[in-house]
């Protein structure tokens, strides 16, 4: 306990960037899945198409790897679907949980 104490000038910092860095990561994970942004830019490609503002094989070719990454995102999201999935059905046969709750000496 008085580790902590004495420690916890540097151990607090590190935690805190530790958490940020951490929400950072999930906030960029989830945009780099996110299937909102490949839809506006396909809808935009097919408007600019459309007006004359670009020509046939460049959408065809903006299309194409538009597309492509949808269909990725689209894969992740179902191996992410099924695997949580997995640790559902997983979780639900194993019932049996155990908890150890460890105090210090000078605590007992």
């Amino acid at each position: 306990m008085l580790f902590k104490l004495l420690t916890l000038p540097i151990s607090a910092p590190v935690a805190g960037i530790r958490y940020c860095l951490g929400k950072v990561a999930e906030v960029a994970e989830r945009e780099l899945w996110d299937e909102g942004p490949v839809r506006e830019e396909l809808i935009l490609a097919n408007e600019a198409f459309e007006e004359g503002r670009i020509d046939l094989d460049s959408f065809r070719e903006r299309e194409a790897a538009l597309l492509a990454r949808l269909r990725e995102i689209r894969e992740h999201q179902r191996a992410l679907a099924s695997t949580r999935a997995g640790d559902v059905a997983g979780a639900a046969v194993d019932q049996r949980r155990s908890v150890v709750i460890e105090m210090p000496d000078e605590m007992r």
